[in-house]
């Protein structure tokens, strides 16, 4: 194998793993959020299991002017016996 041939092997490999690599810096900033949000349940006494974590998968809605909780969210939220009070602003940081 030649050495230009080698070079232009190794570039197609890195622009390949540069673009597997791409979904996992997309997708971080969402778990994040989503750990925000059960973590803020979990803080106010509630037990953040996986149904919680479900229910901040459920992100919030961007309005232009901020974030408003996600009725989805807030609703299996409260399904889980989790207070509005509580809710609300959990599902505003998912």
């Amino acid at each position: 194998m030649t050495f230009q041939k080698t070079k232009r092997m190794a570039a197609a490999a890195g622009v390949v793993l540069a673009a597997g690599a791409l979904p996992i810096l997309v997708a971080a900033p969402a778990s994040a959020t989503q750990s925000a949000c059960s973590n803020y349940v979990a803080s106010h006494g509630y037990r953040a299991g996986t149904k919680v974590k479900a229910a901040c998968g459920h992100g919030a809605i961007d309005t232009g002017i901020g974030k408003a909780a996600n009725p989805v969210c807030v609703t299996d939220l409260a399904q889980l016996g989790v207070k509005s009070d509580v809710s609300l602003p959990a599902c505003k940081l998912a």
